[in-house]
């Protein structure tokens, strides 16, 4: 009990470390040669829990062989860790093999839908009698090898949502980007616009000022205008009445003196 709790803390360890592959490509996971046995089992580098995996063991009799047994027992976790999952099947069982006999079988194990994500390991046990000399002696031998990594579906589900959102947040922001870019540019616009704005309005009320001074004066020169034509007709009225009374005053003097001048006598 003890080494399988090991096997099960190595495996939740060593689940972060395994990478991206191909969940249908087999891979070989376990292999020896020795007393007359070589045995070699593949599996899938990866499955999901509910999948189906399919599990190949390769027996070679490289002698005459007894009572071959080979025991696959397969270890998982559930409940997040709390509780184990197990499965066990044989690929032989008490069968003898002539030399040059190769068993190759292919078995399918159902993988529970709540089995957790992460490494399954196998305990293989294989025992056989090999002929020495007259007798026939017992060989065995057991191994502990990670057979597959379950991966975590809901998890790659979320993966995906979240690369997607990802995805679009860098496309918000890229556009967030360019608008203020736009933004920063259109301010520098307006800045420039309202400067200019500024300085025309500031033109504009000098002018103004300087408007209002002029038509002032305007006005003022209008009205010394105005004042030096009514004097300037009073003049020439003046002017008119003035030479109309020397002409009178000339005509007037003419005819006095003309009545007093003496007439001349009469000779006799």
């Amino acid at each position: 009990m003890k080494k399988i709790v090991t096997v099960m803390a190595l495996m939740f360890v060593l689940s972060f470390i395994v990478s991206s592959t191909s969940a249908t490509e087999s891979r070989l996971i376990w292999t020896f040669y020795w007393e007359g046995m070589d045995i070699q089992i593949y599996a899938p580098y990866q499955a999901y829990p509910n999948d189906t995996m399919t599990i190949r063991i390769r027996v070679e009799a490289r002698e005459e062989l007894q009572d071959v047994t080979v025991r696959l027992r397969m270890y998982g976790s559930k409940s997040q860790g709390y509780l184990g999952w197990f499965y066990s099947f044989y690929a032989l069982q008490n069968v003898d093999l002539s030399h040059g006999v190769v068993e190759d079988q292919y078995f399918e194990v159902d993988i529970p839908d709540d089995v957790d994500p992460g490494l399954v390991y196998s305990q293989t046990s294989c025992s056989w009698k090999v002929q020495r000399g007259s007798s026939w002696q017992d060989q065995s031998n057991d191994g502990v090898f990670r057979v597959t990594y379950l991966r975590n579906k809901p998890y790659e589900d979320l993966q995906v949502t979240y690369n997607q959102l990802l995805a679009d947040y860098d496309s918000l922001v890229s556009s967030y980007n360019t608008l203020h870019t736009d933004y920063d540019s259109l301010q520098t616009s307006y800045n420039n616009l309202q400067t200019n704005y500024d300085s025309l309005n500031s033109t504009y009320h000098t002018l103004l000022s300087d408007h209002s001074s002029l038509q002032a004066s305007f006005n003022e020169l209008k009205s010394k205008y105005e004042f030096g034509g009514e004097m300037a007709n009073a003049l020439n009225l003046m002017y008119v009445f003035i030479e109309t009374t020397v002409i009178f005053v000339a005509t007037t003097i003419y005819f006095v003196l003309r009545k007093r001048k003496p007439k001349p006598k009469k000779q006799t």
